[in-house]
């Protein structure tokens, strides 16, 4: 690889893509990074670095992405069974090589996943599957990565879900029997992969498996975190067929449902994962289990540490305005996954302003507080609050906010929007039911240990 040739990674803003792009850039590399508009990067800033806007579903806007570009790392992907899940992986797939032959660029390295091998696949799999098919028999120099469970010191993915939920919940929800059998792999081990296969030539046309050099079942993964955690938690396993059932019916009902079909299918499925070519062909050398969580517990202890010293308190240091305003964002989200213009932001600061007053006191509040490290919790420790504190700040403040969103005409679309055929609204308020009474069960546990202290 040559220092002026450029190289586009596409999904540059997820996961893998961000580590990918700093450790491109490590090598001198000249890096186009690829993200979707709205979406906001928190790259580094060097001179070889270029944030390009494109979609996987727009052919000119990779056109443009791709201008002087003679190397791809294909990130970007649908993974939650999205209704435009084959336009993304499958279409976009060959409109990504439509236009490296226009360009002149033929070399792609495809990321895929060990969801691809299983044999009883839901759309992810069976989107990524076909691309894979698509990419290699385009006439491209191509090579395909499949990796196993990807961690790194941000909290994505299957690792971070399931440190999520040994932080917060008493017990942690299992797809099946827990017996499915992965090999973890650390991220920079899948980015300098990437790298290296880049580099290398003799790995055009072939697909390698990424993974760590240790199986361990999902269950013995779980007891593993938590264990490194210095905690204890129980495991709740949810019958394969149940699981299946309940994610067949989400999907069809919810956009952003929380399990799909392809979570089910692919943590239950075994894929026979051999590193050994990946080691023969690029000198594939990942490190093992126990130093890459040594790697990643040293980091959350000391986030844990420095909370535990002040770090909460250097929130309360922020200005009402500035917290109010990152508490609009939290709850908006909640509501209506949507982050909340400038105009409607400013306006529930005055409203909690006027009508809580003393922010200071308000701001300690301990479900508050809670929320604040803990987003993600937030419905859960509404729902509990419903019942034992209706009266509580964050009720308060959510009705604040939905009162503020129900006034603003930029939304007047999705409050009068054409109502739904009947049936299909008895099965959404059914769900929504059975959402409210699961959210309420594992919200009281939250909120009252979102308390503790306090009680």
């Amino acid at each position: 690889m040559i220092n002026d040739v450029k190289v586009l990674v596409t999904g540059a803003g997820g996961f893998i893509g961000k580590d990918l792009v700093e450790r491109v850039l490590t090598k001198g590399w000249h890096v186009k990074a690829m993200i979707r508009k709205p979406i906001t990067s928190s790259f580094p800033k060097p001179e070889n670095l270029e944030i390009v806007y494109a979609d996987m579903r727009d052919a000119s806007s990779l056109r443009v992405a791709m201008q002087n570009v003679k190397a791809i790392v294909h990130l970007a992907a649908a993974k939650a069974d999205e209704a435009d899940s084959e336009d993304i992986n499958v279409e976009g797939a060959k409109r990504l090589i439509a236009e490296c032959k226009a360009a002149g660029c033929y070399r792609i390295v495809n990321i895929s996943s060990q969801s691809a091998k299983i044999r009883h696949k839901g759309t992810y799999a069976r989107t990524k599957n076909l691309a894979d098919r698509i990419f290699h028999n385009s006439g491209l120099q191509v090579t395909t990565l499949m990796p196993s469970i990807v961690y790194g010191k941000e909290m994505k993915g299957v690792f971070g879900t399931i440190v999520k939920f040994a932080q917060t919940l008493p017990l942690i929800p299992v797809l099946g029997n827990g017996k499915w059998i992965s090999a973890p792999i650390y991220i920079e081990d899948v980015s300098k992969a990437i790298v290296s296969c880049i580099e290398h030539e003799n790995t055009i046309g072939k697909i390698y498996d990424l993974a760590g050099p240790n199986f361990i079942t999902f269950d013995d993964l779980i007891d593993k975190i938590c264990e490194k955690m210095g905690i204890r938690r129980l495991k709740l396993h949810i019958p394969f067929s149940v699981a299946l059932i309940i994610a067949k019916f989400v999907t069809k009902i919810s956009s952003q449902p929380p399990i799909t079909v392809s979570n089910v299918l692919g943590s239950n499925q075994d894929t026979n994962i051999d590193i050994n070519p990946a080691q023969k062909d690029f000198g594939f050398d990942p490190i093992d289990l126990a130093t890459g969580f040594r790697i990643i517990f040293e980091n959350i202890q000391k986030n844990i540490d420095q909370k535990s010293t002040g770090d909460n308190e250097s929130k309360y240091k922020l200005s009402n305005r500035e917290r109010l305003k990152l508490e609009s964002v939290l709850i908006s989200k909640y509501l209506i996954d949507y982050s909340p213009p400038k105009e409607l932001t400013e306006r529930y600061v005055k409203a909690n302003l006027v009508l809580l007053g003393n922010q200071d006191h308000v701001m300690k509040n301990p479900e508050l507080s809670f929320i604040y490290r803990y987003p993600f919790v937030l419905p859960f420790i509404d729902a509990a609050a419903g019942i034992l504190s209706p009266n509580s700040i964050i009720r308060k403040k959510i009705l604040i906010m939905s009162a503020i969103i129900e006034a603003t005409p930029t939304f007047s679309d999705f409050f009068l929007r054409r109502p739904d055929p009947l049936l299909k609204l008895l099965i959404i308020l059914g769900w929504q039911g059975l959402k409210g009474v699961a959210k309420t069960i594992f919200g009281i546990p939250i909120f009252i240990w979102s308390r503790r202290g306090h009680l």
